[in-house]
């Protein structure tokens, strides 16, 4: 089920790792959150006046070309690459934490999915406030497209997600999903899809002096003959991480969505244009 109250963690915990674009080690500590202060990252100055923070909404993404980038104009505080992070916590259920962010500007890429975070978070327990959380409730069809990339909203009894990719790869040809929310499901498989890219971008974002933490470990690296250079975790893994970074991105709306959300080719600046859409419409 989606969450219907709004959680916290009991224990602080930590998570560190290299970024997926910046190749630097970012350290991450997680500490229990008083409720309704949301989803807040930080920075620790030498003293509390030099604290910098921003809160994980639609209104602080400042760029969407690799990743999704929280950034705010009264700091110099931007954090890189969070819709992984982002996806564990909703999945979760945890609508208020603090995060404090030591070290690189880019969340750690663990191995290229959400699962090392998911169960990172799941080890500190939750702790459930007695508000409830007010669902974002799809009233009338609301879309989004860019070409043959598309992103819908329709009205329906629960959340559900039906997502489409098409792309130039023998593997990557004409697959389909559609799925009802299931805790299960979204914990344990689809939080588990890695990021995948073409060996032909690596190569291009290399040369820019991007994707320096990428490796075989955190993503599926598909090759010009038509395989891949490393096996799935399972079938349809890539599809599957399609709809992770949709749903990480979408809970920066700060509500869960009842309605059914198709998709087709999607991406970040899409995924965000949506929210703020859905949030229009809907909020």
């Amino acid at each position: 089920m989606l969450p219907i109250y709004r959680a916290t963690i009991k224990h602080p915990g930590s998570y560190e790792g290299v970024g997926l674009h910046s190749g630097e080690l970012t350290k991450l500590t997680f500490y229990p959150a008083d409720c309704g202060d949301g989803i807040i990252f930080f920075r620790s100055g030498k003293n509390r006046a030099e604290r910098t923070a921003i809160r994980a909404s639609l209104e602080n993404v400042v760029d969407t070309s690799l990743a999704v980038t929280l950034g705010s104009a009264e700091n110099n505080f931007q954090l890189q690459t969070v819709e992984h992070l982002l996806y564990a916590l909703f999945v979760l259920g945890i609508t208020d934490i603090a995060i404090e962010v030591e070290g690189g500007k880019e969340v750690p890429i663990a191995d290229g999915s959400a699962g090392p975070f998911i169960r990172n978070l799941q080890q500190l327990e939750l702790h459930q406030y007695a508000e409830r959380v007010k669902p974002l409730v799809v009233t009338h069809p609301v879309s989004v497209t860019d070409g043959e990339r598309y992103l819908v909203a329709m009205p329906a009894r629960e959340f559900q997600i039906s997502y489409y990719i098409d792309y130039p790869h023998p593997l990557l040809k004409n697959q389909a999903v559609q799925l009802s929310y299931d805790d299960l499901l979204f914990t344990k498989t689809i939080g588990f899809a890695r990021t995948f890219g073409f060996m032909k971008d690596v190569e291009y974002l290399r040369s820019r002096g991007l994707a320096q933490g990428g490796s075989v470990d955190n993503a599926v690296i598909y090759m010009p003959d038509g395989t891949t250079l490393n096996d799935f975790r399972f079938e349809r893994e890539s599809v599957y991480h399609k709809i992770l970074d949709l749903i990480g991105d979408l809970a920066l709306v700060g509500r869960p969505i009842q309605g059914h959300i198709l998709g087709a080719r999607g991406g970040h600046a899409l995924d965000v244009a949506f929210g703020k859409k859905l949030l229009a419409a809907f909020g």
